[in-house]
C-alpha cells in the first residue's frame, strides 16, 4: 500500500519546490498576494470613511434646516407690531402721552 502512495504526485510539495526553485517567481507571488491585502484594506478604509462623511452630512443637513426654524422663528417674535401688541393685550401698556411725560435735567 505505501507503493500506491508514493507513486501518486504529491502536488503541494511539487508547487512548493518550484517555488522554491525560481525565486522570481517565488516573489511576484508574495507582491502580489501582498498587494491583494492592501487594495482590500483601503477599500475597507474608503467604505469606512464614506459612510463617516455620508452621517457628517446629514447631521449638517439637520442642523441647517434647524438653524432656518430658529431664524424664522426669531424673525416671527421680534416683529415690532406683535411686540406692542403683546405690550397692550396682556401687559397693560400704553404709549404714553405728553402729560405723562418727565424731563429729567442732568448736571
Amino acid at each position: 500500500m505505501n507503493k500506491h502512495i508514493d507513486r501518486q504526485p504529491k502536488l503541494f510539495v511539487e508547487i512548493i519546490q518550484g517555488l522554491l526553485a525560481n525565486k522570481l517567481t517565488l516573489f511576484l507571488l508574495l507582491s502580489i498576494l501582498v498587494t491583494a491585502l492592501a487594495v482590500v484594506q483601503v477599500t475597507h478604509l474608503t467604505r469606512t470613511q464614506l459612510i463617516s462623511q455620508d452621517e457628517l452630512l446629514q447631521q449638517r443637513d439637520e442642523l441647517d434646516l434647524e438653524w432656518r426654524y430658529l431664524v424664522v422663528e426669531e424673525e416671527f417674535y421680534s416683529q415690532h407690531a406683535r411686540i406692542e401688541e403683546i405690550a397692550k393685550t396682556q401687559l397693560n401698556m400704553k404709549r404714553p402721552t405728553s402729560k405723562d411725560e418727565q424731563v429729567v435735567v442732568l448736571q
